[in-house]
């Protein structure tokens, strides 16, 4: 009887491992569809050794139908794909989306392109485009942190209303260029680098709770005393993931 109940036990294992397996299995097909889709522009993908999305996409735990607000999407290379990833049922808010080429003739209808607005006045644009409270899935700032503050762009009030914007459990996800870990501000300027245990202390002060944080953007390499640009996109880069408390 024993070893009766003890096979069926091990069966029973064996199917719930096997069914997390199909079901991760499943998760990275998305991100792989988003970077694989033969709509995206070829160009782009020249890009994606250096930037890693089929690492960093699964990090930010976007999916189909998430509605994500993007900081300084410049370029669109990002953009184009959260695109692809939250499908024609999400919605991707660009704000400073300077390559708007990639949305003529209505690709990438699921793109609203935010007008052009200086950071200090952010939660008057959201208002404008129906972005109420506990309306967005996650936000993304990649690479321009260090350029908001820079900008002097950066407020408490920008960092309370993008917290009121995502819904409960939503996430903030933060790349940048490194800077020595304690140097905060130091070198946004002149190395375009900014101190993470700056920025991590930063969004927790604002409410934000630390959620995770990938190394798949590190370079120990880099020394952090040279511009990012002297590494030709290969710099020493962190990337934090924070949630907004669902209580």
């Amino acid at each position: 009887m024993e070893f009766r109940h003890a096979k069926r036990f091990h069966i029973v294992s064996l199917l719930i491992l096997s069914i997390s397996l199909l079901s991760e299995a499943s998760a990275n097909d998305i991100y792989d569809a988003a970077i694989n889709n033969p709509e995206r522009l070829k160009t782009d993908f020249a890009y994606d050794q250096k930037r890693k999305p089929l690492d960093i996409l699964p990090f930010t735990q976007i999916k189909k139908g998430d509605k994500v607000l993007e900081l300084g999407a410049g370029g669109g290379y990002t953009t184009e794909l959260l695109s692809w990833l939250v499908g024609e049922s999400g919605k991707v808010y660009a704000h400073f989306l300077y390559k708007k080429e990639r949305l003529e003739n209505n690709r990438l209808s699921n793109v609203i392109s935010l007008r052009e607005h200086s950071l200090n006045e952010h939660a008057q644009v959201l208002a404008e485009n129906e972005i109420q409270s506990n309306k967005l899935d996650a936000i993304i700032i990649f690479f321009v942190l260090h350029d908001i503050y820079l900008n002097n762009e950066m407020s408490d009030e920008l960092l309370a209303s993008l917290k009121d914007a995502l819904k409960p459990g939503g996430r903030l996800i933060i790349l940048d260029n490194a800077a020595k870990p304690d140097s905060g501000l130091a070198n946004i300027g002149d190395l375009h680098r900014i101190g993470e245990h700056f920025v991590k202390s930063e969004m927790e002060k604002a409410g934000f709770v630390f959620d995770s944080e990938t190394s798949v953007l590190r370079n120990k390499q880099d020394d952090h005393t040279k511009p990012w640009g002297d590494y030709e996109g290969l710099q020493d880069r962190f990337a934090y993931r924070f949630k907004k408390s669902e209580m």
